[in-house]
């Protein structure tokens, strides 16, 4: 009996903690989450999801939490014109933003209506990928931001490059959304 009762202790504990939304212990955990970073225009193309390739979810000892988002270079067609896209945090060429919108190759997150860099960080492959201007860039290829508190979607602000031309996306114009699945969060394994 007091097995039993012992059990059901742990099985209702355990249970008690997954609604209350606790977080899981420091460590690094696996996450699902998908990044859309969608234009309308030329028949609708999604630049975003080729790109990001893993996300992970970090908690320090101090109980700091960020999500840091891995990237690749990939492609995309656009009326038959293949255009090697990868995020660039210092373009050459691109169209001057808006008053009011971030500088193009700015890599931050948005609170409320506020960019929010401090804190973001990123690194570069030691791959490289053409821009516009048939130079070759090291491209980003991950990002970790901080997070105050687990939310479904989060906005970004990036550059997306390629071999023909690039974007800023932010949250007044192309828009960078990143989606979580927090109930995927599962220990990441030990390399």
């Amino acid at each position: 009996m007091k097995k039993l009762l012992a059990a059901v202790t742990l099985l209702l504990t355990g249970c008690l903690a997954a609604f209350a939304g606790c977080a899981p212990a420091p460590g690094t955990y696996s996450v699902d989450a998908s990044l859309s970073c969608y234009v309308a225009a030329m028949g609708g193309v999604e630049f975003g999801a080729p790109l990001m390739t893993d996300t992970e979810y970090n908690i320090a000892e101090d109980g700091t939490q960020t999500l840091t988002l891995y990237f690749t270079k990939s492609s995309v067609t656009i009326y038959s014109i293949t255009c090697y896209t990868f995020i660039d945090p210092a373009p050459t060429v691109g169209e001057t933003p808006e008053e009011g919108q971030p500088e193009n190759g700015t890599i931050g997150y948005y609170d409320g209506d506020t960019v929010v860099t401090e804190g973001v960080t990123y690194t570069l492959s030691e791959d490289t990928a053409p821009n516009p201007a048939e130079e070759e860039v090291h491209y980003v290829d991950s990002i970790t931001f901080p997070i105050e508190e687990k939310a479904d979607t989060y906005e970004l602000t990036l550059f997306i490059n390629s071999n023909v031309m690039g974007v800023q996306f932010t949250k007044g114009g192309y828009a960078a959304t990143l989606t979580v699945d927090w109930d995927s969060v599962t220990e990441k394994e030990a390399a």
